[in-house]
């Protein structure tokens, strides 16, 4: 595309002059070389674009670049940079892939403090439900043997709608095992209202909007980009209030917490077998 943009006389004596270097006209002998072919490229790009004056106000604007997070980290963040041409637009995207990737990991590796483990007491919590109204885990185990709290990342996301299909297909399993499922993120309301009639989801959807649950479960993932989300993790409780079990998608210290796959119903089986 670059080499289309220039005349075809300039680009004819941009490889006779790299032929005479013994070089090639794409592949510079030297970084040197290389940073003066750039200038020169990006002043002849710049010249061109600033003889065209329309195109040059259509590029002068305030410009919204939306990035999904991958392994369906979840809420979709935006970024807003106000750039004066495009080689500013390509610059604000090739330094947004380069944080991206440099901190996903971090994200990862330091999760949240809070940290639930087999046999612990579960965090209580009182959170927004869908349905109207609020739900509290005590609640829950007052008339259930066991509640199924599941945290993920965000509605609509292709992981964790899958997540939610699986569970709701096997809600007659979870009621035979006396057994109420809850699936927890840190949409809104609104959010979850909307994914529940879209999916045709029967069991409830909690809205921990500030993440504190997330954070008490140690199921806050921060991401510097992005923002928090729940992170993908299951918690097994029992009648006296205890955690049974609990998985994990990521970072998961021993293998029986290891979460098996959401995209099949090894998860859902995972859960049930430990009832």
């Amino acid at each position: 595309q670059l080499a289309s943009s220039l005349s075809s006389r300039a680009y004819n004596a941009r490889v006779i002059k790299a032929n005479n270097m013994n070089a090639s006209p794409c592949v510079p002998k030297s970084s040197s070389l290389l940073n003066s072919r750039a200038t020169r490229l990006l002043s002849s790009f710049d010249r061109k674009t600033s003889s065209h004056s329309s195109q040059k106000k259509m590029m002068t604007t305030t410009r919204s670049f939306v990035v999904k997070a991958t392994k369906d980290v979840g809420r979709v963040a935006t970024t807003t940079t106000t750039t004066t041409n495009r080689r500013e637009i390509i610059m604000t995207i090739a330094t947004s892939v380069v944080a991206l990737n440099t901190t996903t990991n971090k994200a990862y590796a330091s999760e949240s403090l809070g940290n639930v483990n087999v046999g612990d007491k579960a965090p209580e919590f009182t959170l927004p439900a869908t349905g109207g109204g609020t739900i509290a885990l005590s609640d829950i185990l007052a008339e259930n043997d066991y509640a199924v709290v599941y945290f993920y990342n965000q509605d609509g996301s292709t992981g964790c709608s899958i997540e939610a299909e699986r569970f709701n297909q096997a809600q007659e399993q979870f009621k035979a095992k006396k057994a109420r499922v809850l699936g927890v993120s840190m949409d809104s309301i609104e959010s979850h209202e909307g994914f529940c009639d879209k999916k045709g989801l029967t069991f409830s959807l909690l809205s921990d909007g500030d993440g504190a649950v997330s954070k008490a479960y140690g199921a806050e993932l921060t991401l510097p980009i992005f923002g928090k989300f729940s992170d993908r993790q299951t918690f097994l409780v029992g009648k006296d209030g205890l955690v049974k079990a609990k998985w994990k998608e990521m970072g998961a210290k021993v293998d029986e917490e290891k979460m098996a796959s959401v995209k099949s119903t090894a998860h859902v089986e995972q859960v049930l077998a430990k009832m």
